[in-house]
């Protein structure tokens, strides 16, 4: 996610970080070259057999501005959904840590329930991590291991859903500690109705994830934008004469970022400047949970590189 203080109207007009036009340049430059092509010849040689009227053009970019506004709306929705999933996860993570400390007791055997929040919390920042690692599709290997015991990260390793077998891995644990009789009959359900909460954030980021837009519907999008913008000098020579190429890429502009737009923040658990900052969150997590259980060795927040939190 790019994060930047505010700046000034002109200032932005020249800020190119984080903007899709390196994205869409390529195109914008091959619909403007063939503006160009097309005026120089119209107005070289007067070919008026190739030229149409504006009106298609007008009433084709109506319709085109709609689909793209009802495209972006429904790709922004779904980055909305994510970082509400993603604040809903901080939560539930610092309210699970913060009743292991204060629900999970015992009279005569401090050092071990002790030992037993230490390992649960630890556990809660391995599932922060491994969410994260299972929605950009690396290996949670290197982030969860100091988290988890040997024969434990062994078998989330070996699980085809590594969220999943650290959530079960919690129940046990729940499970266990009321067995030793450190967590009371009443108190249970509500622990496990966070474990509970996790389970639902890791369905709602996978729907996320595992449902883009109708191919269908983004190829017809991309068809339509690219024979807009190629076929558009033939609308406006006439009007616009030399200006044509400037006006073509103004217009294909527009069209193409907001294409470009649309398609970036579809997924926004990527790895682009515009997705949401997943690894600056699970830090967060990270050292809030360590904080809880006095943990001396607490990593640093992230900062920023080049205005863009990861």
């Amino acid at each position: 996610m790019i994060v930047k203080d505010k700046v000034s109207w002109t200032r932005l007009l020249f800020h190119f970080r984080g903007s899709s036009i390196m994205v869409t340049w390529p195109r914008i430059l091959t619909v403007t070259i063939s503006a160009m092509i097309v005026t120089y010849v119209e107005l070289r040689y007067d070919i008026q057999a190739y030229t149409l009227t504006t009106t298609p053009f007008l009433l084709i970019g109506v319709a085109l501005g709609i689909f793209l506004g009802f495209r972006n709306s429904a790709s922004y929705d779904k980055f909305w959904e994510g970082r509400k999933l993603w604040g809903a996860l901080v939560n539930t993570s610092r309210i699970l840590a913060r009743q292991t400390c204060f629900l999970i007791e015992s009279s005569h055997d401090t050092e071990a329930v002790r030992r037993f929040r230490e390992i649960f919390v630890k556990r809660v920042i391995a599932y922060v991590h491994a969410l994260r690692c299972h929605l950009r599709k690396e290996d949670p290997a290197e982030e969860i291991k100091k988290f988890l015991s040997p024969e434990d990260l062994a078998h989330v390793l070996k699980s085809s859903h590594r969220p999943l077998a650290i959530l079960q891995q919690l129940s046990r644990d729940l499970a266990a500690a009321r067995q030793q009789q450190w967590l009371s009959g009443l108190n249970h359900p509500v622990m496990d109705a966070q474990i509970n909460e996790f389970t639902h954030i890791l369905g709602g980021c996978e729907r996320i994830k595992n449902t883009p837009l109708p191919f269908s519907y983004s190829v017809l999008i991309h068809r339509i934008v690219a024979s807009y913008c190629i076929f558009l000098p033939f609308g406006l020579v006439e009007t616009t004469s030399v200006l044509t190429p400037i006006v073509v890429l103004l217009i294909s502009y527009a069209f193409f970022e907001l294409d470009a737009i649309g398609d970036e923040i579809e997924d926004p658990f990527g790895l682009q400047p515009n997705d949401l900052p997943l690894t600056a969150i699970s830090r967060n997590i990270e050292i809030n949970l360590l904080e809880l259980i006095d943990d001396p060795d607490r990593p640093e927040v992230l900062k920023p590189v080049n205005d863009i939190l990861m």
